[in-house]
């Protein structure tokens, strides 16, 4: 003869204390009372257990009230059917009946577990957004100091030592990069330096490390210091992966592929390159795919993937366009033209010049002028509007100098300028310009062979022997090293 079944809240007790490891004494010892009290709450027979007082047990046992409600819903769908009899012949048999109540408590535990996850994830954004907003007015008081003062501001003020301060720090190190490689790494040093404080456990805190070590990497590449940043990044993998593949957060490991990625194509190992980067795509928010796209791009033209490039411009337009940030609408815009222009598709590359200018005036920068103006000449001179082309060259290399811009965007231009100059005969203007040119990458760090080629081409101009053909295989030389110089602008700094 089967034993009677206990009430849902007793077998409910039963359940939770034995999902615990707990037995009946434990439970008794903890709630003060003898193991005879807990046993006979457990059968439901002497003794009625009221909801209340099985939510006071099991709290003892570190449950909350939701606990009980979804052992509640489990335990709904393996009791007996209460309807037994039927009242006519349309009503349900007892087995629909215990089916339909198994149906209801499994969908029940499913949409409760689905709620739990919702409830949760708003709670983790609103705290995440809380502490971003933190760091945000924190980093007001501290970008006002310098940096031994914000070094020992840090060590001091446990307010300060927190994930979102290095989050922050980071997205600053990598703002700083774009013209100030010495200000991004001290950004990320500092970052690396509070992730060191952060307190959390253990997986969280070398997870964080990790992260801001990247950051060190990327500062250092910067500064062309590769094999700095090959060290950093091995110590930013290495304390990003000891975290272990469970441990969440808000940072996720496709910025440490997007990094990386620009290492490796300075360091001119572009399959590499495009595979960090297909890994940053996988992974990464969409906000952040046009702006991967946009690298990957970049990575196909300096791998001489010319075709390849365009393509994923296109691909890139398509997000950037949706994300509505100016910048990188105006990177797409530039390098879309600067490559039809390359490929010798220069009616369609004019066809894209009204885009990219309304953009250049809309982001007011000097230096994304020149560059307008440099493609733009490059494509007048394409189209063979000479007059047009030097004027754009002219004043591009005027705003680059003006700037203090890059060595080879300067002589890049002015060799534009020489080729036009030596088609037209006017080789004394050469002369000038190359020793303009000459004098600029003497004061620069340069590879010895782009400046010895532009020594030689300096000597035939003041001979009066330099020719176009000559002019284009420097320009050809530099653009080739500029291409092996890591590269200033982009969001990471490359």
């Amino acid at each position: 003869m089967p034993r009677a079944i206990p009430p849902q809240l007793s077998l409910a007790l039963t359940y939770l204390r034995t999902a615990r490891g707990w037995t009946q004494q434990d439970l008794a010892s903890a709630a003060g009372v003898s193991s005879q009290v807990v046993c006979d709450y457990e059968k439901g027979t002497r003794r009625t257990l009221p909801r209340e007082t099985l939510e006071e047990l099991v709290a003892r046992m570190g449950y909350a009230p939701e606990d009980v409600t979804l052992a509640l819903l489990f335990l709904g769908g393996l009791s007996p059917a209460e309807q037994e009899q039927r009242g006519s012949p349309e009503d349900p048999s007892p087995a629909e009946v215990r089916r339909a109540r198994r149906i209801a408590a499994r969908t029940g535990l499913t949409e409760t577990s689905r709620l739990y996850g919702q409830l949760l994830d708003l709670g983790r954004a609103r705290r995440v957004e809380q502490a971003r907003m933190r760091a945000a007015r924190q980093w007001e008081a501290l970008r006002r100091l310098t940096t031994a003062q914000r070094l020992e501001l840090v060590e001091r003020s446990p307010g300060l030592q927190h994930w979102a301060l290095v989050e922050l720090l980071c997205a600053e190190s990598v703002r700083a990069a774009a013209d100030r490689a010495e200000s991004a790494l001290e950004l990320a040093r500092l970052a690396l330096r509070v992730a060191e404080l952060a307190p959390g456990e253990e997986a969280w805190r070398s997870r964080l490390q990790g992260y801001a070590w990247a950051f060190v990497a990327n500062a250092e590449r910067v500064a062309s210091d590769l094999v700095a940043a090959e060290a950093s990044f091995a110590t930013a993998w290495r304390l990003w992966r000891a975290s272990g593949a469970a441990t969440r957060g808000p940072l996720g490991a496709w910025r440490l592929h997007d990094l990386e990625a620009s290492l490796r194509r300075d360091q001119r190992l572009f399959t590499a390159a495009l595979d960090c980067l297909e890994l940053a795509l996988a992974a990464a928010p969409v906000e952040a795919r046009g702006r991967i796209l946009l690298k990957k791009a970049y990575t196909l033209e300096q791998a001489d993937q010319i075709e390849a490039a365009l393509a994923t411009l296109e691909d890139a337009a398509t997000l950037v366009d949706g994300a509505g940030e100016p910048r990188l609408r105006w990177g797409v815009e530039l390098n879309r033209t600067l490559i039809l222009a390359r490929l010798g598709h220069h009616e369609e590359a004019e066809a894209r010049l009204p885009a990219l200018s309304e953009l250049t005036l809309e982001l007011g920068n000097r230096l994304d002028l020149a560059r307008m103006l440099w493609v733009s000449g490059r494509v007048a001179a394409g189209l063979g509007k000479r007059e047009e082309a030097r004027a754009a060259f002219d004043q591009a290399k005027r705003e680059f100098e003006e700037e203090d811009a890059n060595a080879y965007d300067t002589a890049l231009v002015s060799l534009d300028v020489a080729i036009l100059l030596l088609e037209d005969g006017h080789s004394a203007e050469v002369a000038v310009l190359a020793e303009q040119m000459l004098a600029i990458f003497r004061s620069r760090r340069v590879p010895r062979e782009a400046l010895a080629a532009l020594r030689l081409f300096y000597q035939a101009a003041q001979a009066g022997r330099a020719t176009a053909a000559e002019a284009r295989r420097l320009l050809g030389l530099l653009e080739e090293a500029r291409r092996r110089e890591p590269t200033l602008g982009s969001e990471d700094g490359g």
